[in-house]
């Protein structure tokens, strides 16, 4: 049976639905959006695209249209790539839109999510791995009944979670003064690797780094999931952190927590969370952005390396560029782009574990453009600076039975520098 909820004009979870109205009003109907939407890709179905979603989200705000399943489906397939935004000739701000209506959905009002790994949590998993039950589970086929099966496939192989400390000192006769890291909550278990490997090449170029133990979860879960109450209350959280600290920039490896991070002005409107916004640097950015040291001289590395651009790096931090220079510095080493790597690869966050039908197929449509690739390049690591991206194309991998590693761009820059092993 399928449910309808009618939604009120005074319902305010998002906001005010008033000023929601406002945003459809810029968009001119001309479709220019659709061809760059994933989603609408994939279905040719006029519903999947933002053109779509916002005749939807209008119907629904006038009253002319209640939410029910299938509505609501075509709300929630959006991937939040924002690739719309970028070749809209009105600038409509798309990202904005869908959230806000997200937030005026029925689950809206259920209690959000927590942030979903913590270090605790990530030493469970990381127990589970080495004991050798993880290949107890898998083979005894427990996890495919209990609708598992796909969502621990994302698994990666857990590292060890050690305390940060508070803040690292610059290893040169010369400082540069200092920077702060952001860590997150996801990418503090699973992607230790370039997030040490950042802390470590700051260090060595001749940056004191911060680690704020206060912060947590930038807030994107959240935000997406239709709780803007929730992101904004992590925001102030994440404000409150590294509020004391004199720095010269917050840097983070992920690009989405990154591209959260930059926009905090949309949820919490001061003085604080602008200074706090213009500050956010992707850590590739951050890096081709300052002088390089003539000290550090990477050693060569004879591989090619397929490079995938997150959408959060192309549409909303605009620094699709930044990887690429960041790579130039190790000699011999061939970058080669992955074919329409534009279009999104279904990771989104929460998405590949909410909608995983559609990220499947959107995976498969970019591990084609690689094995495409591959054949003529024998691609040794694909790069990605998103962890979700990340999770989800080794997924991808491995299910092919690929042996084409997943790297950090920073984490393959620190090894040839001899910073990690």
């Amino acid at each position: 049976m399928t449910n309808t909820n009618t939604i009120s004009p005074s319902h305010n979870a998002a906001g005010n639905p008033t000023a929601l109205a406002d945003k459809l009003d810029r968009c001119v109907m001309c479709g220019m959006c659709s061809q760059h939407c994933p989603t609408y890709q994939l279905t040719a179905n006029e519903s999947e695209s933002p053109r779509g979603r916002i005749s939807l989200i209008a119907a629904l705000l006038s009253g002319r249209l209640s939410v029910d399943d299938r509505l609501q489906a075509h709300l929630e397939h959006c991937t939040g790539c924002r690739s719309c935004e970028a070749y809209c000739p009105s600038e409509v701000r798309f990202g904005e839109i869908i959230t806000e209506a997200k937030a005026l959905l029925p689950h809206a009002a259920k209690p959000p999510k927590p942030p979903t790994i913590t270090p605790i949590a990530g030493r469970g998993l990381r127990l589970y791995q080495q004991s050798g039950l993880q290949k107890i589970v898998r083979a005894s086929g427990i996890l495919n009944p209990l609708g598992l099966s796909e969502k621990e496939s994302l698994l990666p192989e857990v590292p060890a979670t050690p305390v940060w400390k508070n803040y690292y000192p610059a290893v040169t006769d010369t400082s540069r003064g200092d920077v702060a890291l952001f860590t997150g909550c996801v990418a503090n278990v699973f992607d230790r690797a370039a997030l040490d490997a950042s802390r470590r090449l700051l260090n060595a170029m001749g940056y004191g780094v911060h680690v704020p133990p206060s912060q947590g979860c930038c807030g994107a879960i959240a935000l997406h999931g239709g709780h803007p109450k929730e992101a904004a209350r992590l925001a102030a959280q994440n404000l409150s952190a590294f509020a004391s600290l004199d720095i010269q920039a917050i840097v983070h490896t992920a690009s989405g927590c990154t591209a959260q991070l930059s926009e905090y002005t949309q949820l919490l409107s001061n003085e604080q969370s602008e200074s706090f916004a213009a500050k956010i640097k992707d850590i590739s950015h951050f890096i081709a952005e300052v002088s390089w040291p003539t000290a550090l001289q990477p050693r060569a590395l004879k591989k090619t390396i397929a490079l995938h651009t997150p959408c959060s790096l192309n549409n909303v931090l605009h620094q699709a560029d930044a990887p690429r220079q960041l790579l130039e510095h190790i000699p011999t080493l061939k970058i080669t782009p992955l074919p329409d790597t534009n279009r999104c690869c279904g990771g989104a966050g929460q998405y590949m574990l909410d909608q995983s039908e559609f990220a499947q197929q959107l995976r498969d449509k970019m591990l084609d453009g690689l094995d495409s690739i591959n054949k003529q390049y024998e691609i040794d690591i694909l790069a990605t600076s998103n962890l979700g991206c990340s999770l989800h194309l080794a997924a991808g991998l491995r299910a092919r039975g690929q042996q084409i590693s997943v790297k950090h761009p920073i984490v393959i820059l620190a090894q040839q520098l001899d910073l990690v092993s």
